[in-house]
């Protein structure tokens, strides 16, 4: 699975480094840090201090002390034999002569990219996995599938860490369907993209009451926002490095950030519904899937609010699309409105629902593990607060609450 390479440069030649950007560019998957980079990187590319080396040594000994997964390559415009063994002692792990040439660092970013491969094969056995939830079009209940789907391993899996994040760009109403207010997200963390490690990451998640880590998009409607290339593929990685399942909220417009975690995803959940005008776009938007060549079984087509009433109509379009349809979710409006209008999730508002219970019970087939048996929960406590309360909270407005419902 492709991973971002996050480089940091810290030399004092601006031709060093323009000749190394320009060659690194050239490959895929490489992310150069603007300025020295603060965060979690894999590679640092060093200038020598040519009047104080054993400073430049010490330092690299303690980058690795504290980031051991770190690759340093040494540059100089000249270097004796005995400093260049010092230097391999002290933990570097390539010396690229100056003036930088094609010949000398596109052998070592290859030797690097070998040894990377290693480490991050294994580490991706340990790796969480990856769901991205994808609409047809808008309307059809993306958000209400990925964020039940997620929450229903969380209730699972109660000791997991589980994360859900908001990739709609156009919207980023997720926080409501949790009633978690949040001021932070995806734009705030792609900022400076190559700044980003585990830490700032944490501090961005919101925890729900079920233990969900939610991630928010920090977008609204009118925002014209777009992720720099690369950066869902670096933020995956790290929410993977230690979350078990990470469920993204993919929108509906299939744009290049959401391209980069279906790319990454282990599953990929399709929402449709079975109206015409909505078959005729899921047979193109499978098209457009089927020329990415994902592996067999990776895309699975959901159908939303299905009713009894439609089933010569599924069987012809599963015709049509030349698959079998995964998951048939119960037609259930009222419960659905009802918990966005709560601010919770199906699966704890109206768990002895036919489309509650289809959550709880189906997810384990789009997770590839089988989930636990779920008590049946009770209807969760009415919101303390009402949804026009939770839609203005971020604007400074108090709006009256909701009577209860007799």
């Amino acid at each position: 699975m492709a991973r971002l390479i996050a480089v940091s440069i810290d030399c004092r030649s601006e031709e060093v480094r323009q000749a190394f950007e320009e060659i690194a560019s050239c490959r895929q998957h490489y992310l150069i840090a603007k300025g020295q980079a603060t965060g979690a990187v894999d590679m640092l590319l060093l200038e020598l201090d040519s009047f104080r080396p054993q400073h430049t040594f010490e330092r690299v000994r303690q980058l690795l002390s504290t980031a051991p997964d770190l690759e340093v390559f040494l540059t100089a415009s000249h270097m004796d034999p005995q400093l260049l063994l010092e230097a391999f002692r002290s933990g570097v792990k390539e010396f690229l002569p100056q003036p930088l040439t094609r010949q000398d660092v596109e052998p070592a970013l290859t030797r690097f990219e070998e040894r990377f491969a290693c480490k991050t094969s294994g580490m991706e056995l340990q790796a969480g996995k990856v769901v991205a939830v994808f609409g047809v079009r808008g309307g059809v209940g993306t958000s209400t599938v990925a964020t039940n789907l997620a929450v229903s391993v969380q209730q699972a899996r109660r000791q997991e860490p589980i994360a859900l994040m908001d990739l709609d760009l156009y919207g980023g109403d997720l926080g409501l369907f949790l009633d978690l207010p949040v001021s932070q997200g995806l734009t705030h963390l792609t900022r400076d993209i190559s700044r980003l490690d585990d830490t700032i990451l944490r501090s961005t998640l919101v925890r729900h009451s079920s233990g969900l880590q939610f991630l928010a998009s920090g977008c609204d409607a009118y925002d014209d926002w777009k992720l720099a290339p690369g950066s869902m593929m670096r933020i995956l990685a790290l929410l993977r490095s230690f979350h078990r399942h990470v469920f993204v909220d993919c929108g509906h417009i299939l744009e290049a950030s959401v391209r980069e975690v279906l790319d990454s995803a282990d599953q990929i959940i399709v929402v449709t519904t079975l109206s015409l005008p909505v078959i005729r776009r899921t047979k193109r938007l499978l098209d457009v899937l089927a020329e990415a060549r994902y592996p067999v079984g990776k895309v699975a087509l959901v159908v939303n609010r299905y009713e009894q009433e439609q089933q010569d109509l599924l069987q012809e379009t599963e015709t049509l699309m030349n698959c079998k349809i995964s998951g048939l979710i119960p037609n259930d409006y009222g419960s659905a409105s009802e918990a966005i209008q709560h601010g919770k999730p199906l699966t704890m508002l109206a768990a002895k629902t036919s489309i509650g219970q289809w959550y709880l019970r189906e997810v384990g087939r789009f997770i590839g593990e089988p989930v636990q048996d779920i008590a049946s929960y009770a209807n969760g406590q009415v919101r303390s607060q009402s949804f026009l309360g939770r839609c203005f909270a971020n604007f400074g407005m108090e709006v009256g609450r909701k009577p209860s419902a007799v």
